[in-house]
Order: C-alpha cells, then structure tokens, then sequence
C-alpha cells in the first residue's frame, strides 16, 4: 500500500512537471543576426541561430526565399514563418510566391503577409481597402491551405494593416480557417494609447483563437517621444520597463497558447553574436520562472 502511494505522488508530481514545460516554438527573426560582418551568408546565420538553441528562424520576404530555403535544408533546422508582401496595388503580390508555399508544403512555417499601399492612396487603418485586401487574403489562404500551411497577418506600424483590431477584422472577413493572425509587441505599442495598453489581457482573450503567432521583445512601457520610435519599443529581450515576461506568463500559463513566440531584434545597436547569446539566455530564464 506505501509503496502504491508513493508511486501515485511520483507520477502525479511527474505529469505536473511535465505539464508545466514551455513548448512554443521560439524562433528568431531574421533582424537577430541580418548585417552581420562575419555572419554574412544565409547558411552562417543559420547555423549560428540554430546552435545557440534556438527552435527555428524567419524567411524574410520572396527575393531571399531560395537561399534560405537552402540553408535550412543544409542544417536540418527549421523555418518559423515566410513574411511576404501584399500590395493595395497591382501587382498585389511577388508572382513567385505560389511557387514558394508549394515548396513550404509538408513544413509547418507559417505564411506571414504584411499589407501596404506603395502609392499612399489608403492610409494606415483607414480600412478604405478593406474588400481588396480581404480578396487577396483569401488567395494566400487558398495556396496555403493547399500545402497544408496557415496563415498569419502581420500587423506593421504605418503600414495598411498596423493594428491588430484591425487585423482581427480582416480575419473574420476572410473566414478561412487557416488564416489568423500576430501580436506583434513592438507594433502593439507603437499603435496603441494608454487606455488601449490597460486593455492588454482582454485583447489577448479576443486574439487568442485567432492567433497563428506573436512576436516579443525588450520594451519601455511609454508614448515615445523619440525620434526613432524602436529606440523605446524595441530592446533587447529583458531590457525595458515593459513587462514581456508578464506578457509571456499570461499567454503561456492562462490563456494556454501553444503557438510560435518569435524575438523582434530590429534596430537593435549590439554586437549581433552577442545579441543571439544573450537573446537565447534571456528566454532560459523566462523558461525557468514558468516551471
């Protein structure tokens, strides 16, 4: 009977352990080592974000789809999601992407469309564009879904798309199973005011069954005055008076996401090495508190 006791609080102790482990994804933008002098090949960068532990890394846009693609390959490592260009203008998107998602078929990188209008004829949440942009949505979706992928909006600052409400609403329109969209901290902050931020965690309950992704970052929780506004929004991982491990915690622990969390390092003024090390430490520590 001891015996059959002991061994029910090891195993219940064993599945809580087990419970409690992080399991998202965690990948790197691009931006993490993108301009590196020693680094300066797609398969150096791979390599080098792939031994420093992380889960996967960005394939950055159309032009440099075939050479990552390749350097992925060569190391066996993963793809995080493809970020590719939809235009309010024709030719509303690169004619080689197709051909890109055919070849992500099997791969689970999720296709990450931000959507600009080149000619400033629509305006950033404006939604004058609503119906083209939707209609262009539903053909990535469709080539997507056809190579068994999904689907993520990537809401940008002064972009068409920029808000992640607005964003949410393009998914609806859409309504195409496989496509969602991303939290994107820095671009959150950069769009938001101080009664939106106080809001966050309702937010995050209306995004959560339509989000394929969300990205991180170090931030200062302020309406920047700065010039550049990144210089607040977006530091290192675990600088900043932004509380992204709070945001992690929540998403994580009670709204149970299990989706990709990716790093946003653009504009950081670092040693890029040195960035992917102590990106990777920080996310450790994060790990570590959530056990």
């Amino acid at each position: 009977m001891k015996k059959i006791l002991i061994y029910s609080v090891l195993l219940i102790y064993t599945q809580s352990v087990f419970a409690q482990k992080v399991r998202n994804q965690f990948f790197a933008l691009h931006n993490i080592i993108r301009g590196d002098s020693l680094y300066n090949t797609f398969a150096k960068q791979v390599e080098l974000v792939k031994n420093a532990g992380f889960d996967a890394i960005e394939i950055n846009q159309v032009e440099n789809f075939d050479e990552m693609k390749a350097a992925i390959d060569k190391y066996q490592f993963k793809g995080a999601f493809f970020y590719v260009k939809l235009k309010l203008e024709p030719p509303f998107y690169d004619g080689r992407l197709e051909d890109c998602i055919k070849k992500l078929k099997g791969t689970k990188v999720i296709i990450s469309p931000f959507i600009v209008s080149e000619s400033k004829r629509y305006k950033p949440s404006t939604k004058d564009a609503d119906t083209l942009a939707t209609h262009l949505l539903q053909q990535i979706g469709d080539m997507a879904k056809k190579s068994g992928l999904e689907v993520a909006i990537y809401p940008h600052f002064s972009f068409y798309v920029e808000r992640t409400d607005h964003a949410l609403s393009l998914v609806k329109q859409v309504n195409r199973n496989n496509v969602g969209l991303t939290f994107n901290l820095c671009h959150w902050l950069a769009t938001t005011n101080k009664n939106e931020r106080l809001n966050l965690k309702t937010h995050l309950r209306e995004l959560k069954p339509s989000l394929k992704m969300m990205t991180i970052c170090g931030a200062n929780d302020v309406i920047t005055q700065s010039k550049v506004i990144w210089d607040d929004y977006i530091l290192p991982l675990g600088a900043g008076d932004f509380d992204t491990f709070e945001l992690v915690r929540y998403m994580v622990r009670e709204l149970h996401y299990k989706n990709p969390i990716g790093v946003q390092c653009y504009n950081i003024k670092a040693d890029k090495v040195t960035l992917v090390k102590n990106t990777i430490s920080v996310w450790q520590i994060y790990k570590n508190r959530l056990k």
